[in-house]
């Protein structure tokens, strides 16, 4: 008799747990809330450029290293602020020729200025979809400058040229984003992004000839995993 009792009990006490269960699942389904924070690495090519005066403009982009690592919170089931972390390379490229007299060219090459960023930018962003998501972001950024530099290929033989105190320490800007994600399971999740930075500000710290000023541009193709992790509120 005590046994079919006990039975009973763990049965109702089950019944109740898994309807207590289903019950805070449909709530927060309803109410579009997320229970979970989101973290990621995203690494890839950056396309950086300079803008700001006419000696700039006539340049052509840098191709260099992209890399970064995230924290999202998700506000609501579509809706969440994320913070990075990362490192970027913005730049320029010139194309040189020397030719004497004649015009005859003696050699040609190229000559990049490479500026390393630590990058901390913050974004509101929007994920539609259920499975697979379609997200798009928008936020300001900062960026630290840790190195800039001028270097020499093709047939040129510059020597390397530091020339990072010619230049702010800080560039602050706006950052755009489209990506999409793909889950592989509960909590981990495949993703690539195109994000692009627009500098606002002007990181010379030099007089620029004709009033004019230098500002950066990148364009990011990053590919990364994200991990969801927490528990609901």
């Amino acid at each position: 008799m005590r046994t079919i009792t006990f039975t009973l009990v763990a049965i109702t006490l089950l019944i109740h747990s898994e309807a207590r269960g289903q019950t805070l699942l449909v709530r927060s389904e309803a109410t579009g809330l997320t229970p979970r924070f989101e973290a990621g690495l995203q690494l890839g090519p950056s396309l950086g450029w300079l803008r700001g005066n006419k000696t700039l403009d006539a340049t052509d982009p840098l191709l260099g290293p992209a890399a970064a690592v995230t924290l999202q919170y998700g506000c609501s089931k579509t809706i969440g602020v994320r913070v990075g972390l990362g490192y970027q390379r913005k730049g320029t490229t010139s194309e040189v020729t020397f030719t004497d007299i004649n015009g005859s060219v003696i050699r040609d090459g190229e000559i990049h200025s490479a500026l390393d960023y630590l990058l901390i930018p913050v974004m509101m962003r929007a994920s539609f979809g259920n499975k697979a998501h379609l997200t798009v972001g928008v936020g300001p950024y900062a960026g630290f400058l840790m190195r800039s530099r001028q270097t020499s290929s093709g047939g040129l033989d510059f020597p390397a040229f530091d020339n990072t105190d010619d230049l702010e320490k800080w560039d602050m800007g706006i950052s755009a984003s489209l990506g999409g994600s793909l889950p592989l399971g509960d909590a981990l999740a495949i993703q690539t992004e195109v994000r692009y930075d627009k500098g606002l500000t002007n990181v010379s710290a030099l007089p620029v000839i004709n009033d004019g000023s230098i500002r950066t541009n990148a364009v990011c193709l990053m590919l990364g995993c994200s991990y969801r992790f927490g528990k609901a509120a």
